[in-house]
C-alpha cells in the first residue's frame, strides 16, 4: 500500500475563505441593491396615490355634480374655486373646493352664507389648485403638490359650467 501524505498548503484555505467572503459580500450588495430599488419604487407609489388621490377626489366631485348650472368657477374671498350648487329640500348649498394653506379644501355651505376659508375641511396636501375652461366641455384642472411639479388634467364634462359665478 502506498499512502499519500496529502499536503495542506495555506493557500488553499485562503482561497476557500476568499471565496466565501466574496460570496457574503455579493449577497449582502445583491440585497442593498434589491432593497434600493424596492424603496424607491414604494416612494414612488406613494407619490403617484397622492397625486391620484387629489384628482380623482376633484374628478369624482365634478362627476357627481354634472347637472345642468350646478358646476361654476368662482372665489372664496378672492381664493379662486371650484363651486358646486346643489339644492335641498328647497334649500341651496354650495361646495367650494380650493387650495387654502397648503391643502386642498372643501367647504360645504349654504349659498346664501358668506364664510371664511378657514372653515373649510382640508382633505389632502396642495401647493396650489387653479381651474381653467378650455371649452364648452372640456375643463383644465392644474394643481401643485408639495415639492413637486405641477401636474394638469383635462376633465370632459357634460354640462357647460359657468364661469365668474363665484361668491366672495
Amino acid at each position: 500500500m502506498n499512502f499519500k501524505k496529502e499536503h495542506r498548503h495555506i493557500i488553499d484555505f485562503l482561497f476557500v475563505t476568499a471565496l466565501l467572503f466574496l460570496f457574503a459580500f455579493s449577497t449582502l450588495m445583491l440585497i442593498a441593491l434589491g432593497a434600493s430599488v424596492y424603496r424607491r419604487n414604494v416612494d414612488q407609489m406613494e407619490a403617484n396615490y397622492e397625486t391620484r388621490t387629489s384628482f380623482a377626489y376633484i374628478t369624482e366631485k365634478i362627476r357627481q355634480a354634472d347637472s345642468s348650472g350646478s358646476l361654476s368657477t368662482g372665489s372664496i374671498e378672492n381664493i379662486p374655486a371650484l363651486l358646486i350648487t346643489q339644492e335641498n329640500d328647497g334649500i341651496s348649498y354650495t361646495t367650494y373646493l380650493y387650495e387654502y394653506n397648503g391643502n386642498l379644501t372643501e367647504l360645504l355651505a349654504r349659498t346664501d352664507l358668506q364664510l371664511s376659508p378657514q372653515s373649510g375641511r382640508k382633505i389632502t396636501p396642495l401647493k396650489s389648485f387653479d381651474i381653467l375652461k378650455v371649452n364648452d366641455h372640456l375643463y383644465r384642472i392644474i394643481m401643485e403638490e408639495p415639492d413637486k411639479e405641477k401636474l394638469s388634467l383635462y376633465l370632459s364634462v357634460r354640462e357647460n359650467m359657468q364661469e365668474g359665478a363665484g361668491h366672495s
